[in-house]
Protein backbone atom coordinates (compact mmCIF):
# COMPACT_ATOMS: atom_id res chain seq x y z
CA UNK A 1 0.00 0.00 0.00
CA UNK A 2 1.66 3.11 -1.24
CA UNK A 3 1.07 6.34 1.38
CA UNK A 4 0.39 9.72 -0.13
CA UNK A 5 1.86 12.64 1.67
CA UNK A 6 -0.76 15.02 3.30
CA UNK A 7 -0.03 18.41 1.38
CA UNK A 8 1.71 20.48 4.01
CA UNK A 9 1.83 24.52 3.92
CA UNK A 10 4.76 24.85 6.68
CA UNK A 11 7.08 25.96 3.68
CA UNK A 12 5.12 28.36 2.43
CA UNK A 13 3.89 30.12 5.44
CA UNK A 14 7.56 30.14 6.36
CA UNK A 15 8.07 31.98 3.27
CA UNK A 16 5.96 34.19 4.20
CA UNK A 17 7.01 35.19 7.16
CA UNK A 18 10.41 35.70 6.13
CA UNK A 19 9.55 38.01 3.76
CA UNK A 20 7.24 40.11 6.41
CA UNK A 21 10.35 39.95 8.53
CA UNK A 22 12.41 41.31 5.64
CA UNK A 23 10.46 43.84 4.75
CA UNK A 24 9.52 45.31 8.49
CA UNK A 25 13.51 45.08 9.15
CA UNK A 26 14.10 47.02 5.58
CA UNK A 27 11.38 49.77 5.53
CA UNK A 28 11.62 49.83 9.75
CA UNK A 29 15.65 50.82 9.14
CA UNK A 30 14.44 53.40 6.93
CA UNK A 31 11.97 55.35 8.71
CA UNK A 32 14.02 55.00 11.89
CA UNK A 33 17.36 56.17 10.97
CA UNK A 34 17.43 56.41 7.14
CA UNK A 35 15.28 59.87 7.28
CA UNK A 36 11.79 58.63 5.13
CA UNK A 37 9.68 58.55 8.61
CA UNK A 38 6.47 57.49 7.47
CA UNK A 39 7.46 57.58 3.72
CA UNK A 40 4.51 55.46 1.50
CA UNK A 41 5.40 57.17 -1.96
CA UNK A 42 8.56 54.75 -2.20
CA UNK A 43 7.94 51.22 -3.43
CA UNK A 44 9.28 48.87 -1.58
CA UNK A 45 11.97 47.98 -3.89
CA UNK A 46 13.35 51.75 -3.71
CA UNK A 47 13.82 51.81 -0.27
CA UNK A 48 15.85 48.59 -0.69
CA UNK A 49 17.98 50.30 -3.35
CA UNK A 50 18.78 53.50 -1.40
CA UNK A 51 21.89 51.02 0.39
CA UNK A 52 23.98 48.21 -1.10
CA UNK A 53 23.42 46.58 2.24
CA UNK A 54 19.69 46.20 1.93
CA UNK A 55 19.93 45.41 -1.63
CA UNK A 56 22.16 42.34 -0.88
CA UNK A 57 20.05 41.11 2.19
CA UNK A 58 16.87 41.73 0.08
CA UNK A 59 18.17 39.46 -2.47
CA UNK A 60 19.79 36.66 -0.02
CA UNK A 61 15.99 37.01 1.42
CA UNK A 62 14.28 36.68 -1.79
CA UNK A 63 16.92 33.65 -2.41
CA UNK A 64 15.90 32.12 0.55
CA UNK A 65 11.82 32.55 -0.02
CA UNK A 66 12.36 31.47 -3.70
CA UNK A 67 13.75 28.13 -2.54
CA UNK A 68 11.28 27.40 0.23
CA UNK A 69 8.29 28.03 -2.59
CA UNK A 70 10.00 25.61 -5.38
CA UNK A 71 10.62 23.29 -2.12
CA UNK A 72 7.13 22.97 -1.75
CA UNK A 73 5.81 22.53 -5.05
CA UNK A 74 8.97 19.83 -5.55
CA UNK A 75 7.76 18.64 -2.17
CA UNK A 76 4.05 18.28 -3.73
CA UNK A 77 3.88 17.70 -7.38
CA UNK A 78 0.46 16.39 -7.33
CA UNK A 79 -0.88 19.09 -5.68
CA UNK A 80 -1.28 21.48 -8.83
CA UNK A 81 -2.05 20.94 -12.48
CA UNK A 82 0.52 21.93 -14.47
CA UNK A 83 -0.75 25.82 -15.39
CA UNK A 84 -0.47 26.75 -11.98
CA UNK A 85 2.77 25.44 -11.21
CA UNK A 86 4.02 27.59 -14.35
CA UNK A 87 2.59 30.37 -12.72
CA UNK A 88 4.38 29.60 -10.07
CA UNK A 89 7.56 29.04 -11.58
CA UNK A 90 7.52 32.28 -13.36
CA UNK A 91 6.59 34.14 -10.46
CA UNK A 92 9.70 32.71 -8.78
CA UNK A 93 12.09 33.76 -11.47
CA UNK A 94 10.65 37.24 -12.08
CA UNK A 95 11.07 37.31 -8.30
CA UNK A 96 14.75 36.32 -7.98
CA UNK A 97 15.62 38.49 -11.35
CA UNK A 98 14.42 41.34 -9.92
CA UNK A 99 15.68 40.57 -6.54
CA UNK A 100 19.53 40.48 -7.87
CA UNK A 101 18.67 43.62 -10.02
CA UNK A 102 18.23 46.61 -7.25
CA UNK A 103 15.72 49.12 -8.29
CA UNK A 104 18.65 51.81 -7.54
CA UNK A 105 18.17 55.84 -7.37
CA UNK A 106 20.17 56.64 -10.25
CA UNK A 107 18.32 54.24 -12.67
CA UNK A 108 20.29 52.48 -15.32
CA UNK A 109 20.46 48.83 -16.72
CA UNK A 110 19.68 47.37 -13.46
CA UNK A 111 16.92 49.76 -12.60
CA UNK A 112 15.47 48.85 -15.93
CA UNK A 113 15.61 44.94 -15.27
CA UNK A 114 14.15 45.41 -12.15
CA UNK A 115 11.05 47.16 -13.57
CA UNK A 116 10.68 44.77 -16.39
CA UNK A 117 10.42 41.36 -14.08
CA UNK A 118 8.83 43.63 -11.33
CA UNK A 119 5.95 44.05 -13.90
CA UNK A 120 6.07 40.32 -14.99
CA UNK A 121 5.63 39.35 -11.71
CA UNK A 122 2.64 41.48 -10.57
CA UNK A 123 1.04 40.45 -13.93
CA UNK A 124 1.86 36.73 -12.95
CA UNK A 125 0.38 37.10 -9.56
CA UNK A 126 -2.57 38.12 -11.10
CA UNK A 127 -2.62 35.44 -13.59
CA UNK A 128 -2.09 33.35 -10.62
CA UNK A 129 -5.17 34.79 -9.16
CA UNK A 130 -7.48 34.29 -12.48
CA UNK A 131 -6.09 30.70 -12.49
CA UNK A 132 -7.46 29.88 -9.40
CA UNK A 133 -10.73 31.21 -9.98
CA UNK A 134 -10.85 28.90 -13.16
CA UNK A 135 -9.90 25.80 -11.78
CA UNK A 136 -10.92 25.49 -8.05
CA UNK A 137 -13.54 23.33 -6.92
CA UNK A 138 -13.12 24.84 -3.30
CA UNK A 139 -15.80 27.28 -2.24
CA UNK A 140 -12.92 29.56 0.57
CA UNK A 141 -10.48 29.10 -2.51
CA UNK A 142 -12.87 31.01 -4.86
CA UNK A 143 -13.31 33.36 -2.36
CA UNK A 144 -10.29 34.63 -1.96
CA UNK A 145 -9.00 34.22 -5.49
CA UNK A 146 -12.28 36.24 -6.78
CA UNK A 147 -11.07 38.87 -4.01
CA UNK A 148 -7.67 38.70 -4.57
CA UNK A 149 -8.18 39.21 -8.33
CA UNK A 150 -10.26 42.63 -7.83
CA UNK A 151 -7.57 43.71 -5.94
CA UNK A 152 -5.44 42.76 -8.39
CA UNK A 153 -7.22 44.40 -11.55
CA UNK A 154 -7.42 47.46 -8.97
CA UNK A 155 -3.26 47.69 -8.27
CA UNK A 156 -2.73 47.48 -12.39
CA UNK A 157 -4.94 49.75 -13.09
CA UNK A 158 -3.94 52.22 -10.93
CA UNK A 159 -0.09 51.29 -11.01
CA UNK A 160 -0.61 51.74 -14.77
CA UNK A 161 -2.07 55.08 -14.72
CA UNK A 162 0.05 56.48 -11.96
CA UNK A 163 -3.13 57.52 -10.15
CA UNK A 164 -1.63 60.30 -7.79
CA UNK A 165 -3.41 59.32 -4.77
CA UNK A 166 -2.49 55.40 -5.08
CA UNK A 167 0.97 56.50 -5.70
CA UNK A 168 1.72 58.83 -2.88
CA UNK A 169 0.91 55.23 -1.03
CA UNK A 170 2.29 52.95 -2.98
CA UNK A 171 4.17 51.27 -0.17
CA UNK A 172 0.53 50.23 1.40
CA UNK A 173 -1.13 48.88 -1.69
CA UNK A 174 2.28 46.84 -2.97
CA UNK A 175 2.75 45.56 -0.29
CA UNK A 176 -1.26 44.76 0.58
CA UNK A 177 -0.36 43.06 -2.86
CA UNK A 178 2.64 41.01 -2.40
CA UNK A 179 0.91 40.17 1.00
CA UNK A 180 -2.30 39.17 -0.35
CA UNK A 181 -0.46 36.63 -3.07
CA UNK A 182 1.14 35.18 -0.17
CA UNK A 183 -2.36 34.29 1.67
CA UNK A 184 -3.64 32.93 -2.43
CA UNK A 185 -0.88 30.49 -2.07
CA UNK A 186 -1.55 29.30 1.01
CA UNK A 187 -5.12 28.91 0.48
Amino acid sequence: MEMVAKPRRHLLLIAFMLFVLEFIGIIGYYWLFGGHEGDTTLTISRYVGLNPLSCAAFCACNFVVAVLIVWHLATHEKLHGMGWRFLIYAFVVSFLALSVSPHLPEGGISTDIHLFFAGSMFTIMALTGLFDIIATKRKSTLIVALLFLVYAVFFIICDLFRVSWFMDNILIYESAYIFAYFVLLLV
